[in-house]
């Protein structure tokens, strides 16, 4: 049982290394990147004027100015 436990770290170090240990797990976003997305220009579906997605008013996928909601 033993010796199983042993190829088997040793199969999943092989492998890791075969790879050049580029294996990254997933990050989740980070605050500065949920911010980008806040601050970017969308176009107003019905007046074409263009603001932040923050200030916008979203309906289905198009985006409406405060004016136009």
């Amino acid at each position: 049982m033993f010796l199983k436990i042993v190829l088997l770290i040793a199969l999943v170090y092989i492998l890791y290394r075969a790879f050049g240990g580029k294996i990254e797990l997933p990050k989740a976003k980070s605050k500065e990147s949920k911010e980008i997305d806040q601050n970017t220009l969308v176009e107003c579906c019905k007046c074409s004027v263009y603001i932040t997605r923050k200030e916008a008013t979203k309906r289905g996928d198009k985006f409406y100015c405060e004016d136009c909601a």
